[in-house]
């Protein structure tokens, strides 16, 4: 996955590709506290000052989504996922969405997000 970011101030936000969905953010502040907000469409928003603020310093991210892409799984080994005997074919598989990730770092300075450098491009699956 190749999300822009979208972050500026206070607020930790992706562009996601078109047709990407069911989105999660997860941000880790330097005190150790994690942050997770989920988003079906469009890309979650974090804000991370206020109860949420975790001081200065570097913090770490984590978004995931599925992507628009499918892949053919056997339906024994659908992840725990509840099945449909009209969902699965044949050949005993069906069809599930191809999930994408990215995770990066950024710097906060008094209370505000001011190098995003790392967060256009990160680990992607």
């Amino acid at each position: 996955m190749s999300a822009r970011s979208a972050s500026a101030g206070t607020k930790v936000s992706f562009v996601l590709p078109s047709g990407y969905f069911n989105a999660t953010l997860s941000v880790a502040g330097p005190d150790g506290r994690v942050l997770t907000v989920s988003a079906k469409q469009g890309s979650p928003v974090i804000d991370i000052s206020g109860q949420n603020a975790m001081g200065d310093g570097v913090y770490t991210y984590q978004i995931t989504a599925a992507s628009p892409k499918t892949k053919a799984v056997k339906a024994g080994g659908a992840d725990g996922r509840d099945i449909a005997a009209s969902q699965v074919n044949m050949r005993g598989e069906m069809s599930v969405h191809v999930p994408a990730a990215m995770s990066g770092s950024f710097l906060v300075k008094g209370g505000r997000i001011v190098d995003t450098s790392n967060m256009t491009e990160g680990a992607a699956r």
